[in-house]
């Protein structure tokens, strides 16, 4: 075969043109697509100006002032395209009942980089919507004295009301942007359809000494453990230590031995050690007192109720903790 150097530089050059071309033509669409940004085309939930809450609810963009209005149109989500939204949370919403999510964004009027994006949650019940609340809530946030069941970090806040969980986050650290979300919160309150007979009535069950604004409602799988449900902890004080302590309401007394010997042979299992209780009120329910690689946990039934600690670092305070917990639980079921 005889070999023609010109020809195939030629070739060559003519490839690298072609090559050029499609980069270039790829290029201009990519930019005539992102002109044209319409998340519905993509998948990312239903974008609409329409987008209420609940049957006859009202238009979500309502819920802002006349210094931070909505700001574009608010989008729709639902249990199969809630991944979009929130990528890689969205096991932990729609294990604890979600139904649906409304978003909208505010800005104030003449400045559009003081804005924030409203997570309008509902969870079906009010339950579901304190369990996610809860276990977002970090130890270091503020609560908010003005806002019933809410906190705030240096640029969003987070609270409930009724079946809904709420967040609202700032794209600015801004004294004057979360002043708007307390209002846009306050406003929004005031037009959920809420219940005024929702409560959570077995945050009353823990008892004195309990730290207000620490409690937890796990649906499922509490510690760890898929035998606990319905769980409710919080951090109770003895003398100078906070120790977790947590209890759960079963249908019966007997279902509540199994759960609590079930629990007890859970952690068991996982190299936990047995260890005698030193409180009489302890012995005399036989209550399970575990060393749990230098913390310490404790299992006890009362009545209907399944209840412990949870990875004490001090003994003794554990002891007391539970004490003071198993008093409360029995006057419960008197």
């Amino acid at each position: 075969m005889r070999f023609f150097p010109g020809r195939a530089r030629g070739l060559e050059s003519a490839v690298g043109a072609l090559i050029l071309l499609v980069l270039i033509a790829t290029a201009v669409g990519v930019y005539i697509l992102q002109r044209d940004f319409n998340m519905d085309r993509f998948g990312r939930g239903q974008t609409t100006g329409e987008s209420t809450v609940a049957k006859g609810g009202f238009n979500l963009s309502s819920a802002g002032t006349a210094e931070f209005p909505a700001a574009g149109n608010s989008e729709a989500y639902n249990n199969d395209n809630l991944y979009e939204k929130i990528n890689g949370k969205a096991p932990m919403y729609q294990e604890s009942g979600f139904v649906s999510l409304i978003t909208q964004r505010f800005a104030k009027k003449d400045n559009a980089e003081l804005g924030m994006e409203l997570y309008l949650y509902d969870m079906g019940d009010v339950r579901n919507a304190f369990s996610v609340y809860s276990r977002q809530k970090r130890a270091d946030v503020v609560d908010m004295n003005d806002v019933p069941m809410s906190y705030k970090t240096s640029n969003a806040i987070y609270l409930t009301a009724g079946k809904f969980y709420i967040e609202m986050v700032g794209f600015a650290e801004s004294q004057e942007l979360i002043d708007a979300m307390r209002s846009i919160a306050k406003k929004l309150i005031a037009q959920l359809p809420v219940d005024a007979k929702d409560e959570i009535k077995e945050l009353s069950y823990f008892p004195p000494g309990t730290v207000a604004g620490t409690w937890k409602l796990q649906i499922a799988n509490a510690f760890g453990f898929d035998g606990l449900s319905n769980t409710y902890s919080a951090l109770y004080k003895v003398d100078d230590k906070a120790v977790t302590i947590f209890f759960s309401k079963c249908a019966n007394a007997d279902e509540a031995k199994k759960v609590a010997k079930s629990y007890n042979d859970f952690l068991v299992s996982n190299d936990a050690k047995s260890i005698p209780p030193a409180g009489e009120s302890l012995k005399v329910i036989n209550a399970n007192v575990l060393d749990f690689y230098g913390t310490s946990e404790i299992v006890f039934s009362t009545g209907v109720f399944v209840g412990g600690i949870h990875e004490a670092d001090n003994r003794q305070a554990a002891e007391k903790a539970a004490e003071a917990l198993i008093e409360q639980l029995k006057k419960i079921n008197e």
